[in-house]
């Protein structure tokens, strides 16, 4: 399917709404809370890393390659779906926790014990949370075409 440059904006504003919500939530709870302020400003930047990654970088199109042509996924498959969002959030979920461990700790000796006391949580509940929002959301872009 050839995308748009007015439903890729769509699903890509939707999409990292919803990621960085889900992905700053939890990573808000796996830290012991915060306040509402830091909440929300760690969902701004968890938003914003991610709409620039997805504008710069490849990651649905580098998805069905790795599903469909390397794993031989069937379209529309749960094995697609797996795949594509396994590769997705492999991607996304390390600069956005990268990129929040940088803006919580800066660059030092802290940066990667910091990052990686979460990224393993967070990626689980990223690719959990990519999948089940993903049809949904495409489903409301196309029908706002």
């Amino acid at each position: 399917m050839q995308l748009n440059n007015d439903w890729f904006f769509k699903w890509n504003i939707i999409t990292n709404t919803c990621m960085a919500l889900i992905i700053n939530t939890a990573a808000t709870i796996f830290a012991g809370g915060d306040s509402l302020a830091g909440w929300v400003t760690g969902c701004c930047c968890a938003f914003t890393i991610n709409t620039i990654a997805a504008i710069i970088i490849p990651v649905g199109p580098l998805s069905v390659h790795f599903s469909r042509d390397i794993a031989k996924a069937e379209e529309g498959s749960f094995k697609d779906l797996l795949l594509r969002n396994i590769v997705v959030n492999l991607i996304f979920v390390t600069i956005v926790s990268l990129g929040m461990a940088l803006i919580h700790v800066g660059a030092g000796p802290d940066l990667i014990p910091a990052w990686w006391s979460t990224y393993p949580r967070l990626y689980l509940v990223g690719t959990v949370g990519a999948m089940l929002i993903e049809k949904p959301i495409a489903a409301f872009c196309r029908g706002h075409e």
